[in-house]
């Protein structure tokens, strides 16, 4: 137990005035440093309150894949969620959308391609570049015909192609930078992973793309 407050301690002959007064308020003052230190130390393993010069070797501990341009917030976010992202490895859920919504401060998802052209049609398979695609039968044109011609391979309607809406359009430099050091080792080999947002138009405007 903590002997506060001080006063208490003091015996009854000596003089009550002012000075005393300060040395017991200073006692007070110095004890409750030591008190708040000691009885904090069972708030060391949440995150939430552990002193901000303990993050990284905490987030280190737990592999939570802390950077130096890391906030003291994003560090927080990191170590709460990262045994919950290893057991999830890899999955976009419980482990790449909670790095991004860290970062970006959104609600992060991947955009599905339900309203894009309906058929595919390639070459005979033998030809080197199989860029020369058509599809026919696009949605959203009004006789319901048309030819939507896909070009450089990336686009959202073929095989390959990861487009994620990050739910922010307004990121800076650092913050896509952020992206791509925390995104970088669980983004799947031969896969474009598109980041952007839709804008009030409805069009996914990009930021950049990994797997180039």
């Amino acid at each position: 137990m903590f002997p506060k407050p001080f006063d208490r301690f003091v015996p009854q002959f000596f003089k009550r005035d002012a000075k005393l007064k300060a040395f017991t308020d200073k006692h007070d003052e110095i004890i409750g440093y030591f008190e708040s230190d000691i009885l904090g130390i069972n708030k060391f393993n949440d995150p939430a309150f552990a002193p901000s010069f303990l993050l990284d070797r905490i987030g280190y501990g737990f592999n939570a894949g802390i950077n130096a341009r890391d906030s003291d917030a994003l560090k927080r976010k990191k170590i709460a969620r990262a045994v919950s992202g290893h057991k999830q490895r890899g999955s976009f859920k419980l482990d790449a959308k909670p790095k991004i919504d860290a970062i970006c401060g959104g609600d992060s998802k991947i955009i599905r391609s339900f309203d894009k052209d309906d058929w595919i049609i390639t070459g005979d398979g033998l030809t080197p570049t199989e860029y020369y695609w058509g599809a026919i039968g696009c949605d959203g044109i009004d006789d319901g015909l048309g030819i939507s011609i896909i070009g450089s391979g990336k686009e959202i309607e073929v095989a390959g192609n990861i487009y994620i809406d990050v739910d922010n359009s307004a990121l800076t430099a650092e913050q896509q930078d952020q992206i791509k050091i925390d995104l970088n080792d669980i983004c799947p080999d031969y896969f474009y992973v598109h980041f952007g947002y839709i804008n009030i138009l409805g069009q996914f405007i990009e930021y950049f793309v990994m797997g180039e």
